[in-house]
């Protein structure tokens, strides 16, 4: 058998067995492959037993109907073409028997408004109890009516049926035998209605179980693809809290379908986040106590060395739990994690140097700071220590010294050098995964109501012309003059600008500085100064 395949050349008994076995939508398909085919599996002798046992597999199928024959039954159900143009068609016309694109709606199907005359005037109450129809949606096409005019028809039949009906009618129009064709009719018609609607229902349960397939399909691998970004987890954690999980499954089954690359693009940032969310949640509320018990050591212990008068400037407790020491001590994710009493007999063994580590990183901090701003200061000069030094704050406008600005409040205000610190958690983890340190310090931030230090909000060159040309009258570097050496100087000045004839403000230099931020700008060139003899 040159040109066609092997299994043409089968014995009868190889190739039924092989289609016992087969979906009735299969069967159909062979249907189409070859007359040799067609012809054995349209042969209700042979082949009836291949279409029942096919047609009974599918779970909770409505009997065939005794109007129609098995093939025509299967070719209904499974080929989603139009049985017109062949064109693609999921809709099927249930009481019609057949399916109809919307472009084939004027051929195949019949408006209630156009039925033969004849069919009003049989004893009947309506005609849909003597030619099967089916109401129409409004995406259907506009059908020719009596007045010529093109409309949407509520209900329609099939062109067969009307055909089969009118013929009928011819044959016993003028006998005894009308009577009969109506009572037939009637039956029969009651009959398709009946089966229609056990079909409807059958459609509708297999639509659903489709419907969750996608949704349990579109959750694995949507759990899969969060698994692959390192939040499984999080996901296991989900399964103990039925609300949560529900939520979780709502933002996961948006649509009942397969997970694509595009809408994979557009669904995982949204769970991400979710989870992202969670697990920060979950953490804070773990590191919760650490953070009470660090904030009392904390508070103890900068009260026993301010007593002591050690040190002038205390960090806050936030900024101690974000040194990397305390934050392996407390990190929950840390599997040597020590105890609630453990960890606060080591921080109180700890935090004396950690208080020296932290006030030598920040005088670094806004010692980098100052040099940033300033220009012309010589390395081997400590660029804190300059008398000529005043930073403004951006935030509330005030001026202030060292060593009081490692303790001005604003530092602990919100800062905008790292954008995921300012942002609510609600948002910080949309499209992205928050680091393990966004979370400890996000944490953090909400257990102390405060954000960490941060000297970006101090301005080291606010003042420099006002403070250059005070300098300049004392004969000074402002570039190069220590605080110690101002300290000691005897030199006293006078504002001009601001002092009268008789009453002249003679004032140290640490007094004149303050004078010049709070009574003189660097946009007007209005402070002349004096040396006082």
């Amino acid at each position: 058998m040159v040109g066609k395949p092997v299994v043409f050349g089968l014995p009868l008994e190889v190739l039924f067995e092989i289609f016992w076995y087969l979906h009735p939508l299969d069967l159909v398909y062979l249907t189409r492959v070859s007359k040799l085919f067609r012809s054995f599996l349209l042969s209700r002798r042979k082949a009836k037993s291949l279409w029942t046992r096919a047609l009974k597999r599918i779970d909770r199928l409505p009997q065939c109907p005794s109007y129609l024959s098995e093939p025509a039954y299967a070719n209904l159900l499974f080929w989603p073409f139009c049985h017109r143009c062949h064109s693609s068609c999921d809709v099927i016309q249930w009481e019609l028997r057949i399916r109809c694109c919307n472009g084939c709606t004027g051929d195949m199907l019949v408006g209630r408004e156009v039925l033969p005359s004849f069919v009003d005037q049989l004893n009947c109450l309506d005609a849909r109890q003597l030619i099967p129809m089916s109401a129409t949606s409004s995406a259907g096409r506009c059908v020719r009516h009596k007045d010529n005019t093109y409309r949407k028809p509520l209900a329609v039949a099939s062109h067969a049926d009307v055909n089969k009906f009118n013929m009928q009618y011819k044959f016993v129009k003028d006998s005894p035998l009308l009577n009969d064709l109506i009572i037939y009719r009637e039956k029969a018609t009651q009959k398709i209605y009946q089966h229609a609607d056990l079909c409807r229902i059958w459609e509708a349960e297999v639509a659903d179980q489709r419907r969750k397939e996608l949704v349990d399909q579109r959750k694995r691998d949507v759990v899969e693809k969060l698994e692959s970004l390192g939040l499984g987890d999080e996901i296991e954690l989900l399964r103990s809290d039925a609300s949560v999980l529900k939520e979780f499954d709502k933002l996961v089954i948006r649509q009942d379908q397969e997970l694509t690359d595009s809408s994979c693009q557009v669904s995982l940032p949204r769970l991400q986040n979710f989870l992202e969310i969670r697990r920060a949640r979950r953490l804070t509320v773990l590191l919760q106590d650490r953070f009470k018990n660090l904030a009392v050591v904390v508070s103890d212990m900068t009260r026993t060395l301010k007593k002591d008068k050690i040190n002038k400037v205390f960090p806050q407790a936030i900024d101690i739990c974000l040194l990397s020491e305390v934050r392996c001590m407390i990190d929950v994710k840390n599997p040597e994690v020590m105890s609630a009493e453990a960890f606060v007999d080591a921080l109180t063994l700890r935090l004396s140097p950690l208080l020296l580590a932290w006030n030598r990183q920040a005088n670094k901090q806004l010692a980098d700071l100052v040099r940033a701003q300033l220009c012309g200061i010589d390395n081997d000069v400590d660029p804190l220590k300059l008398a000529a030094l005043v930073f403004r704050c951006s935030n509330c406008r005030l001026h202030v010294t060292y060593p009081s600005a490692l303790s001005h409040p604003c530092l602990h205000a919100k800062t905008f050098d790292k954008p995921w610190v300012q942002l609510p958690m609600e948002t910080t983890a949309l499209g992205r995964a928050m680091s393990p340190v966004e979370v400890y310090e996000k944490a953090a931030i909400e257990a102390f109501e405060m954000h960490p230090w941060n000297c970006t909000v101090l301005e080291a060159d606010g003042y420099t012309k006002r403070i250059h040309n005070l300098f300049q009258a004392l004969g000074r570097d402002p570039n190069s003059t220590a605080v110690d050496d101002m300290e000691s100087c005897p030199i006293r000045v006078t504002c001009k600008s601001c002092s009268g004839s008789r009453n002249r403000m003679i004032l140290t230099y640490r007094t004149a500085l303050i004078h010049l931020v709070r009574n003189h700008s660097d946009s007007k060139d209005d402070a002349m100064w004096d040396v006082v003899v």
